[in-house]
């Protein structure tokens, strides 16, 4: 009865404060100001939100800024999205909201064949800054069995396999795919040249996170009941026939 009452303080306190607001970042198809619903991931979220009768309102930075100001204790920022499924002790993770395929770019010109964590280090290797990579990749990082250069995004990773200055790098396939057609830049000076090696791969979850406080605990608990309603009226919905 406890935990009951506290939630309808905490949904009664939501309707008289501010939209439930989050940080987020540009990383098409999954999250962007500028995609269709701000995103597949951000249509999925929304979607949760509307149905637990709560606003969302989603602000698009930089990763690191996104997470950092997402950490702040009363600051803007209940949480933010997406995020893979890492533990930390400072915020709460939902439920799967979807799923990402990571795995590298390479050059066309320069096919690298069939991968393994051992030949890592011989290459000239990419990540983003703040990104968790495939989980063997960040456990070679963080032994200092390898040194990768880092971006700021994953478009400028793409351009530098695509100039010849790395071997490979860190993507997301999907990602991969939307900056080589929507990307004006990367389809000038990229297409043909990059391609997504698939020898060595990672399914990753995508999760909503949350600041660590007890209301937010109750937060994610709802979000992610309803996030199963959700999905399931999805998964009921048959597919439109071109």
């Amino acid at each position: 009865m406890k935990h009951y009452l506290g939630w309808l303080y905490f949904l009664s306190s939501l309707a008289q404060a501010d939209p439930v607001r989050l940080a987020s970042l540009d990383w098409p198809p999954y999250t962007g100001e500028g995609l269709p619903g701000q995103g597949e991931t951000t249509v999925v979220l929304r979607q949760v939100f509307t149905s637990m009768q709560l606003e969302v309102q989603t602000e698009f930075l930089p990763w690191s800024r996104a997470i950092r100001a997402s950490e702040k204790a009363g600051g803007l920022y209940v949480g933010y999205f997406p995020e893979y499924y890492t533990y930390n002790p400072d915020f709460i993770l939902s439920d799967s909201l979807g799923i990402s395929e990571l795995g590298f770019v390479e050059a066309t010109a320069k096919p690298l064949g069939e991968l393994s964590f051992s030949l890592l280090p011989l290459l000239q290797l990419g990540v983003v800054q703040d990104y968790i990579n495939l989980a063997g990749v960040d456990q070679m990082i963080a032994r200092g069995q390898l040194t990768p250069q880092v971006a700021i995004s994953d478009r400028l990773n793409v351009l530098k396999v695509a100039l010849g200055r790395l071997d490979l790098a860190v993507i997301d396939r999907r990602v991969l795919l939307y900056l080589l057609e929507y990307d004006t830049e990367i389809k000038r000076l990229a297409s043909g040249k990059v391609q997504f090696n698939s020898s060595l791969t990672e399914l990753k979850t995508l999760h909503l996170a949350l600041r660590r406080e007890p209301a937010h605990q109750q937060l994610i608990e709802k979000f992610n009941q309803h996030l199963q309603k959700v999905k399931s009226v999805s998964a009921a919905i048959p597919p439109t026939s071109d």
